[in-house]
């Protein structure tokens, strides 16, 4: 019974290993490379599935993130809307507005209320299409890989 983990962890690093030097591969990037163009397949495939990203001993990875949009332009901050009556505008890391909060305005509405609310001007953040995102240790120092899972 012993012999049958041991040799599951073996494999398992071995494929895990793999998947890191497909991953870090730059120029051409993994997908160029004939040899790893199977490998990122599975990996994606488990991925999508809910499987974790494999281990290599030799190697350090480290979690699974998910960034769906780029980073937002300098002097804006990533926001959402919050839905509902309000509709209020929050700060988000992941949100999908890019809001120039050094630039607030404020907007009373007519009616019953009367009530005002803080506003800013805003920009749809552009979407990656590539969300997915682990990142690797190497000699150079950290690098993020993204990927997407959409179709696996």
């Amino acid at each position: 019974e012993g012999d049958l983990d041991d040799g599951a962890g073996a494999q398992d690093a071995s494929f895990g290993c793999k998947v890191l030097l497909c991953a870090a591969a730059t120029a051409p990037s993994w997908s160029g490379i004939p040899y790893c163009v199977p490998v990122m397949q599975q990996l994606f495939r488990s991925l999508a599935r809910g499987g974790s990203w494999p281990t290599c001993p030799e190697g350090n990875a480290g979690r699974l993130g998910f960034e769906p949009y780029f980073a937002c332009p300098t002097g804006t901050t990533p926001m959402q809307r919050t839905g509902g009556d309000t509709d209020a505008l929050v700060p988000a890391p992941n949100g999908d507005l890019c809001a120039d909060t050094s630039k607030p305005r404020r907007d009373c509405h007519s009616g019953d209320d009367g009530s005002c609310e803080t506003t800013y001007p805003t920009t749809p953040r552009q979407a990656r299409t590539e969300p997915n995102y682990v990142d690797i240790s190497t000699a150079n120092g950290a690098q993020r890989f993204y990927f997407s899972l959409r179709g696996y």
